[in-house]
């Protein structure tokens, strides 16, 4: 009797097994100490789930193991610095080691204080939460978490894309209050003050209500950042210096006049997803950020520090 030839492995999946293999003999770690990057590697990250939990969107959040290894590597290999030290190394006051990363998260949720802060904590790591105003101090659950569990990741790809009179109608349609033992939810405004009055954590914006800017007026814009980052101001009384773009794309995401209203609000700072290295003489309202996935684990990490993102070069 004939057996079929096992089938061949994918290129895919020796990749990965080469990776595997060259991290658990110390390869990464130790060309990643001989390295000086080209910029501040910035991560954006969204939420950091708990064991087989499932999210809207599960993919953008982490599991906590997944970002506890990340920080393990980070700490061991790299050197994670603040917005501060950033602001200080451009003003020609510190000056950067030599693989800096900033760790930040987009959107603002619970899971942030109650699972990625204690890893932080743990590894001396700060970090940047750029927060959805509205949500955090309404208690409501983001829109597009709401719309996805309701009609899927389709439906929140089709709605981003309206106009913003539609997008707001949409929205008004199914706003729901988060209810206080659900994990998987904005911050409340307790959480956030709690949040920030750690000494590794700053603050930012991320609009009132998570719109596509592109798709609204001027008005609407100035109101979307303007109010976000007064009401977080009056929410942790602290300064509120730095915003994130919503989906962070110029063009389909924002738009240049969107960036001067983002200055013209008082941020000093503004951060993209596009993937690049931030060199110092970065455009300070166009920082670009390698977003983070579940399937990046620690290994894909350091590959991508040690090989894939310094060969893409620095976008100017």
């Amino acid at each position: 009797m004939l057996f079929p030839r096992p089938a061949a492995p994918s290129f895919a999946r020796v990749r990965r097994a080469v990776k595997r293999t060259l991290f658990s003999v110390g390869y990464y770690h130790r060309r990643l100490l001989q390295l000086e990057f080209p910029g501040v590697a910035i991560l954006c990250y969204h939420g950091v789930r708990g064991v087989g939990e499932q999210t809207p969107f599960n993919e953008l959040h982490v599991t906590q193991e997944t970002f506890e290894r990340h920080c393990r590597l980070l700490s061991q290999a790299c050197n994670p610095i603040s917005l501060d030290d950033f602001r200080a190394a451009r003003q020609g006051t510190r000056r950067l080691p030599a693989r800096p990363v900033i760790v930040t998260f987009d959107d603002g949720y619970r899971a942030v204080l109650d699972r990625a802060l204690p890893v932080l904590e743990r590894y001396g790591i700060p970090a940047a939460v750029f927060a959805c105003s509205a949500s955090v101090l309404q208690s409501h659950h983001f829109w597009f978490d709401v719309l996805c569990r309701r009609e899927g990741e389709a439906a929140v790809l089709r709605a981003r894309a309206l106009s913003y009179d539609e997008w707001r109608t949409v929205v008004q349609s199914f706003e729901t209050t988060a209810d206080l033992c659900e994990t998987h939810r904005p911050l409340t405004r307790s959480e956030l003050e709690r949040l920030a009055a750690s000494p590794l954590i700053e603050i930012g914006g991320h609009t009132t209500s998570h719109p596509t800017l592109a798709l609204a007026p001027v008005a609407e814009q100035r109101r979307e950042i303007e109010g976000c980052r007064a009401s977080l101001q009056q929410a942790i009384n602290k300064p509120v210096d730095a915003f994130a773009y919503p989906y962070g794309g110029l063009y389909q995401d924002f738009l240049p006049e969107t960036v001067d209203v983002v200055r013209d609000a008082g941020f000093t700072l503004a951060f993209t997803t596009r993937e690049s290295f931030a060199t110092l003489d970065v455009n300070l309202f166009q920082i670009p950020r390698f977003v983070m996935l579940d399937s990046v684990g620690d290994v894909e990490l350091a590959h991508r520090l040690v090989h894939s993102w310094p060969a893409a070069g620095v976008v100017a």
